[in-house]
């Protein structure tokens, strides 16, 4: 069962900036990590607190749709 990948968003209390993003893909594992620094910033705080943070996620690669290939073989007789 895949488990969802929900990303960080603002909202009306923290601002989330994307400072950096690497994808990697992995062929054998057929998944792309991820790895994603980001700084927060409460917008409740009256100097603005912000904080910097490191996430890490694998995304799984879609199912590849195998196609049965059948070919006619006619014998001649």
């Amino acid at each position: 069962m895949k488990k969802p990948t929900i990303e960080l968003k603002s909202t009306e209390f923290t601002e989330v900036i994307e400072i950096e993003r690497t994808v990697t893909p992995d062929e054998e594992k057929r998944v792309d990590h991820v790895f994603v620094r980001r700084r927060k910033i409460c917008k409740r705080h009256p100097e603005g607190f912000a904080t910097e943070e490191y996430a890490r996620f694998d995304i799984e690669w879609p199912e590849e749709i195998k196609e049965d290939i059948k070919e006619e073989i006619k014998v001649n007789s």
